[in-house]
């Protein structure tokens, strides 16, 4: 390992440090960093609703497996928190996760003009008008978490980017030009700097705007046409990947281009890989990689997850590859990623978590950990993601997207020699790891066994990238 580890800091932390230094991705960095109250409030009352307070929280789902019928009192306490708790805790969701994506547009504009010695007050409120402009309030995709009504949260990080780093560099080019209203010095300054702010703001909204107006003018219906959704019944019930009558924008056209390409796929290791790899690289780039895949994911093992149910239930215990054709168990459904791969999340973090407690000698990095220890047991990954960050962390991009394909395979492969069962329940997102592969796979041991060296196996994954964490840092501090 020592040899690895000074692989690693000859050849990454030089490059990690050159790219640390680049003032765009250091306010990408504090941008992200910025949104640590948001992340950890809607984090908390997430955790706190999915696993105690919610009709379909993971203790009521346990004690009605341990009890059978429930009693009354279990009933009881959740018609109480179903009533006066749980709303409260899933309104938080709007205001905090829900906005993540117009908060980043702000915040990134924001630092970006500290940097610049400009405006960071007027920059920000301009890119925030910029990203309401080019299509954040609307979003009527039917396939990728169709639920989702906009793209101010996770689902327009990667636009948000782009925004927070071009706005600012077109109101920075007019200002530092003098194209502005000036204004006598016995005006008030707060009144100067809004007069100053007047025509580099509007040339920048100008700007988004006729992006937004060009794209209008694609038609993208009969491209997105030649999508189809699928019911769990095996169904066709509509056609194309956005509702009827949606106009084209930039959201739209990134989430179609990343998930067509990848929707003729069915069920077998390449494709098993692809999604692994996808998930986390996206989330890299502040991406929300589940969402973004999930015409994938929920189309074709979302169908064979509730087919593993149904058969199951009359009396099914064969496996096969070709399970909608002869009605046997398929091998990876969509209940296989968070049972044997997404173990605190996206990219496995919570063996990450680990290794920074036990191993990292990174004071902040340390701190973050410990807060994301308990969000990171119920596969909330948002404090780490965006608290360490990952996001754009050159350090940790190469375990962060390793682990997954690796996790997936020896769950695949446990699956086709029998070793681990079949997923055949319906397990909440939220359950713990190990717990969550018992559960599914309706206790199957060798399912419980592989989770937990999943678990083993991202561990050691992380552990030398921490130990590079630590000598960069201390580089970067000398």
């Amino acid at each position: 390992m020592d040899g690895l580890i000074k692989f690693f800091e000859d050849k990454l932390v030089p490059i990690a440090a050159k790219i640390g230094n680049q003032r765009h991705l250091i306010a990408i960095r504090d941008a992200f960093a910025a949104l640590m109250p948001l992340v950890m409030a809607g984090s908390i009352a997430l955790l706190l609703n999915n696993v105690l307070f919610s009709q379909g929280a993971l203790f009521h789902d346990l004690l009605k497996m341990i009890m059978g019928l429930e009693p009354d009192v279990v009933l009881g306490f959740w018609a109480f928190t179903g009533k006066w708790i749980s709303p409260v805790l899933g309104s938080i969701d709007a205001g905090t996760l829900s906005i993540t994506g117009l908060g980043l547009a702000f915040t990134i504009a924001y630092l970006r003009a500290q940097n610049e010695n400009q405006d960071g007050l007027i920059t920000g409120l301009i890119s925030i008008g910029a990203y309401i402009i080019v299509g954040a309030l609307s979003r009527q995709n039917v396939m990728v978490a169709g639920w989702v009504g906009h793209y101010l949260g996770a689902q327009g990080v990667f636009v948000s980017l782009i925004v927070g780093l071009i706005t600012p560099a077109i109101y920075f080019a007019i200002v530092n030009r003098n194209f502005t209203i000036k204004m006598p010095d016995t005006v008030p300054p707060a009144v100067a700097r809004g007069f100053t702010g007047i025509i580099p703001g509007a040339i920048a909204l100008l700007f988004w705007a006729i992006v937004r107006f060009v794209l209008i003018q694609i038609p993208f219906g009969e491209v997105a046409g030649m999508f189809q959704v699928v019911s769990e019944a095996g169904e066709v019930v509509t056609e194309g990947m956005f509702a009827a009558g949606t106009t084209t924008n930039i959201f739209m056209l990134f989430e179609f281009f990343i998930a067509k390409p990848f929707s003729s796929f069915s069920q077998g290791p390449l494709l098993i890989i692809i999604i692994a790899v996808l998930v986390p690289l996206l989330w890299f780039f502040g991406l929300h990689g589940a969402n973004l895949l999930a015409a994938v994911t929920s189309p074709v093992y979302g169908t064979l997850n509730t087919h593993n149910q149904q058969a199951f239930a009359e009396g099914v215990r064969t496996m096969s590859k070709t399970p909608l054709e002869d009605g046997g168990l398929a091998y990876w459904v969509s209940g296989s990623f968070d049972a044997y791969v997404y173990h605190g999340g996206s990219g496995a973090t919570l063996p990450l978590i680990l290794a920074i407690l036990f191993f990292s000698k990174v004071r902040d990095q340390k701190e973050v950990a410990k807060l994301s220890l308990a969000p990171g047991i119920f596969m909330i990954n948002e404090p780490m993601l965006f608290g360490i960050p990952i996001v754009l962390n050159p350090i940790y991009i190469i375990p962060f997207v390793l682990n997954q394909p690796i996790l997936a395979m020896v769950a695949y492969y446990a699956s086709i020699l029998g070793f681990a069962g079949p997923i055949v329940n319906s397990v909440p997102w939220t359950t713990p790891p190990v717990l969550n592969a018992l559960l599914a796979t309706n206790f199957s041991w060798g399912a419980g066994l592989i989770a937990l060296l999943n678990l083993g196996i991202a561990f050691v994954i992380y552990l030398p990238f921490v130990f590079v964490a630590n000598s960069a840092d201390s580089k970067l501090n000398q």
